[in-house]
């Protein structure tokens, strides 16, 4: 199995054809957040090429050259964009002798909405954005724009409209539904959302002891999760697995960001897409946003 394929949790990942609803387009704006420019706003950070939805199928194009801004002192000198120093590649794992992940700076729901939100390069909301003039005045010559490695990804059916916004997430992880560690950067990655929403259903179905990944059902000895699992999960071209289709609602891409040399540990941002249906049955993005820590 290849390295950018680890904890791939069994799902599976289908490439469909057909023309594709690319939601890094333009028009996708709102705030969630105050607007005192004293309070630290949400890091910039460079993760994404594009995110698409085409046919029940979410590919990701992951940045050749990801970058974040951060307060962290302690970062090798090499990886501050712009710098002319050699970068580092030589990774060991995820050591960190420092944490970005700070107070998340967009973890409440505050005034203002997806209408009226800043927005980043790609068009999506940036959640918890406003001017923060007075903090970046104050406290610019602190912040820095280094090369990021993507340290893992995940991707996560995180519940209906109702759901997300009760739970109000920040950019913290939750129980992914699929997972890459250390993705090479400038590929892309597809999931098929079907497969998501299928096995979160079977997840919570009351008494289930199929062992799908995630839940607290009993194995018996000689059985492991994955072969409990095979047995509710469709085949592909199994007429069961083609009539599965994607749920409305929300579907979280996280990711954590670290140095180039796996040194120093940024933490976790996300990217969240609000997914309704057409009146043909597919899928559309009405909501996207960024949902970043403080620098």
């Amino acid at each position: 199995m290849e390295r950018s394929q680890v904890g791939m949790n069994r799902r599976r990942f289908l490439r469909l054809g057909g023309g594709g609803l690319a939601i890094a387009t333009g028009g996708l704006a709102g705030c969630l957040g105050g607007d005192d420019s004293d309070d630290p706003p949400p890091r910039k950070a460079e993760v994404f090429e594009d995110v698409s939805i085409a046919d029940g199928t979410m590919e990701i194009d992951l940045a050749s050259q990801p970058e974040v801004e951060s307060t962290i002192d302690n970062v090798d000198e090499s990886a501050i964009v712009g710098s002319l120093l050699p970068i580092g590649t030589a990774r060991a794992g995820s050591r960190s002798s420092g944490s970005g992940s700070g107070k998340s700076g967009a973890t409440g729901r505050g005034s203002g909405g997806y209408s009226s939100a800043p927005t980043g390069r790609h068009g999506w909301a940036i959640y918890g954005a406003h001017s923060h003039g007075n903090w970046r005045e104050e406290h610019g010559d602190e912040t820095q724009m280094y090369t990021a490695a993507l340290g893992a990804l995940g991707v996560a059916y995180m519940g209906s409209n109702t759901q997300y916004r009760t739970s109000s997430p920040g950019p913290e992880p939750t129980d992914w539904d699929q997972e890459w560690h250390d993705p090479d950067p400038g590929t892309t990655l597809e999931v098929d959302l079907a497969a998501l929403t299928s096995d979160a259903a079977l997840g919570t179905e009351a008494g289930s002891a199929t062992g799908i990944e995630n839940t607290t059902a009993s194995l018996s000895e000689n059985e492991t999760a994955s072969d409990a699992g095979s047995a509710a999960e469709p085949e592909a071209g199994d007429d069961s697995a083609s009539a599965l289709t994607a749920d409305e609602g929300w579907y979280r891409v996280g990711t954590r960001l670290e140095s180039p040399d796996g040194d120093t540990d940024f933490g976790w941002q996300a990217a969240d897409f609000k997914l309704d249906r057409t009146s043909t049955g597919g899928l559309t993005v009405d909501e996207a946003w960024h949902v970043r820590p403080e620098p």
